[in-house]
């Protein structure tokens, strides 16, 4: 299976695609616990940069889900067919009903992510520390803006204003 970091995937909030791209260890991987200590220190001017990266992040990520379902159909799959197949491969109590050649079609798409997957991870990479985060605090504001209801409002009210001024 392909595995595209997770933290950038989750990190860019989106994408349907991508997210049955990823491995669930992955997932799981990112679903570990923020402490309260860690959601108090970020400040509203790193919520503010993480803003402005999570924005570019975020121009990206449909950038390249655009290509990805371009490969997607290039092989002869349709994006919902590769969705379900790539779905029921990631789970090992499912049955994959698919043909042969639907599994081959498959396989080739994965195979051409997987090429994109290097220049993807770092060039997200580069969007956050553009912004001056790391990609770990980047994460871990994340991470506390899907567990604290607050912040959430906060970083809300910080996109509100970066639209109006934008």
């Amino acid at each position: 299976m392909i595995t595209f970091k997770k933290n950038i995937i989750t990190l860019a909030l989106t994408g349907a695609l991508v997210g049955t791209l990823s491995t669930a260890a992955k997932a799981q991987e990112m679903q570990a616990p923020m402490t309260t200590q860690a959601q108090a220190n970020i400040t509203t001017a790193e919520l503010s940069k993480f803003a402005d990266a999570f924005q570019e992040v975020q121009v990206e990520n449909q950038a390249a889900q655009q290509k990805m379902m371009g490969i997607i159909k290039d092989e002869g799959l349709d994006v919902q067919r590769f969705t379900e197949i790539q779905k029921a491969q990631m789970n090992p109590e499912a049955k994959v009903e698919a043909t042969d050649e639907e599994l081959k079609m498959h396989a080739a798409v994965v195979t051409e992510l997987k090429k994109m997957q290097p220049a993807l991870e770092t060039k997200m990479a580069g969007i956050i520390e553009d912004h001056g985060l790391t990609l770990d605090r980047y994460k871990a504001v994340a991470m506390a803006l899907q567990q604290d209801k607050e912040l959430q409002k906060k970083f809300q009210g910080i996109m509100m204003k970066k639209q109006t001024e934008g």
